[in-house]
């Protein structure tokens, strides 16, 4: 079982993925700090296998090849409109300060089928705690027990 993050900040991914560690052992976690890696991996693997995805909008800019020069990483649109091309499989996450963005993340989704969550970061990292945190909580809590009888379902089809 995976989730997938977008996320460019060190401090909350290492907060994020403390509390998924923590309670979700099981749970292999992706990282992407910005879109194109990360809609190269939404429309280029299957996602049977997610359990939840997490969109930030605002990317912070990255180091270019050449000395001095940034990359932009892109947004959460970017990757929005990558799974809108995907059969929804999951809860997506929008945590974004953005209100315009995040807005925009939910209504490409949203028109596609995929089930949206509007999570407002505030107070540094205790959003993560107090917000986050339990979203992503009750929703591997409720998908455990439906993905497991589809794996047992799809190992009998097998044997």
């Amino acid at each position: 079982m995976k989730v997938l993050i977008l996320e460019d900040n060190a401090e909350r991914r290492s907060a994020m993925e403390d509390r998924l560690k923590d309670r979700f052992p099981f749970c292999e976690i992706e990282f992407f700090t910005d879109a194109p890696t990360m809609i190269q991996r939404v429309e280029s693997a299957p996602l049977d296998d997610v359990a939840l995805i997490s969109l930030d909008h605002d990317l912070e800019m990255l180091p270019g090849a050449d000395v001095g020069a940034l990359v932009d990483p892109g947004t959460g649109v970017d990757v929005a409109e990558g799974l809108s091309r995907r059969k929804p499989v999951c809860l997506v996450i929008v945590h974004t300060t953005n209100t315009i963005g995040g807005d925009s993340m939910q209504e490409k989704l949203d028109a596609t089928g995929w089930t949206t969550l509007r999570v407002t970061p505030y107070g540094d990292l205790d959003w993560i705690d107090e917000m986050w945190f339990p979203a992503v909580r009750n929703s591997i809590v409720r998908d455990l027990p439906e993905r497991s009888a589809a794996t047992q379902l799809e190992r009998a089809r097998e044997a």
